[in-house]
């Protein structure tokens, strides 16, 4: 895909202040061919242009999972293997690159081909997090994100966006944040990258040998983390209604680590790569630092999901590591209190 013209990037800033094709074919000096032409670069981009008649406005709002259905197959035998990590918040100042590339590397040497990714990858900008990230920008936050996401050879990452984080330059730009992001992994030359949409995916899980087929959610839900870890997982799956519960369910955004099984789902809440935040720590939520790989047997005749074993890798804070032992390579610490003296 290519970069948009300097008319197309005009154009996207331009709508902004102007609604009318009057007031924009003078404002960008331009003729109506070229701005039609420009207005199409920038859909293909993602950018959600909204034109009614003689008006021009930018959306602002994304459908739940838009970018459609997605199926895995099982192995003959009706196995899974899936890794599973979210809450990345790269561009953050407390990001946890170290523990992100040991998951990845952990998911190789497991012989993983799918993770599944609940959101918040990049950690936006907001009033309240602009102290605390190292990269500004939309452009500059996806670009960081396809330098420094990591990339195992054979190993996909199929990822929802949330509508907080990412989700606040989707809509302060008007654009599909999740098909934008795929976008810059592929001017970056990744093509490990998969957009499964706004929010939250269904993905189906197909038996190989039998065809039969049930179903995993993907999902960023909203509000705040409760005082039981299992809480909002319960009341998440309490609110599906009847027949359209999915068999598992991996649920980002909360920054914990937890498996429960409510209502015949499986559910697992991914953990986080992201250290304690100043705004976590002023409303009082802990961190789960880590990610995971599950596995699943389905029955070849039912396509019910029958077994579920999950396996969690936990990290700690970078202090932890400073002079006592490594589980993911070096880090920068600063220097730790002994006996009273630095």
């Amino acid at each position: 895909m290519t970069k948009p013209t300097d008319l197309a990037s005009r154009l996207h800033a331009a709508i902004r202040r102007e609604k009318t094709t009057e007031r924009l074919l003078k404002t960008l000096e331009t003729t109506p061919r070229k701005l039609t032409s420009a207005a199409k670069q920038l859909e293909k981009r993602g950018v959600l242009v909204v034109r009614d008649g003689d008006r021009w406005r930018l959306e602002t709002g994304v459908a739940p999972g838009a970018s459609g259905e997605h199926e895995i197959r099982s192995s003959a035998s009706g196995e899974y293997l899936i890794g599973f990590s979210a809450d990345q918040h790269l561009g953050s100042k407390y990001e946890r690159l170290d523990v992100l590339n040991d998951l990845y590397d952990k998911f190789a040497a497991a012989g993983v081909k799918y993770v599944a990714n609940a959101g918040n990858w990049i950690d936006g900008e907001s009033h309240f997090n602009k102290f605390d990230i190292h990269t500004h920008g939309l452009d500059a936050q996806l670009e960081y994100l396809a330098q420094h996401y990591p990339h195992r050879q054979g190993i996909t990452t199929h990822a929802i966006a949330g509508e907080d984080h990412e989700g606040w330059y989707g809509r302060r730009e008007g654009v599909d944040i999740g098909r934008h992001a795929e976008i810059a992994m592929r001017e970056a030359g990744r093509k490990d990258w998969r957009n499964l949409g706004f929010m939250e995916a269904f993905i189906g899980l197909r038996h190989a040998k039998s065809g039969a087929l049930s179903r995993m959610l993907l999902t960023h839900p909203g509000g705040g983390s409760s005082y039981a870890v299992s809480y909002r997982p319960q009341k998440i799956v309490e609110s599906l209604e009847g027949g359209e519960k999915p068999a598992v369910i991996v649920i980002g955004h909360y920054h914990k680590q937890s498996y429960n099984q409510f209502r015949n789902v499986h559910c697992i809440q991914s953990g986080c790569t992201q250290d304690q935040t100043p705004f976590m720590r002023k409303k009082g939520l802990q961190a789960h630092i880590g990610g995971g790989i599950m596995e699943l047997t389905q029955d070849a005749e039912t396509g019910a999901i029958t077994r579920c074993r999950v396996e969690f890798f936990t990290y700690f804070n970078r202090g932890f590591y400073n002079g006592r032992w490594s589980q993911s390579g070096a880090v920068t610490l600063p220097k730790r209190l002994r006996r009273g003296k630095l």
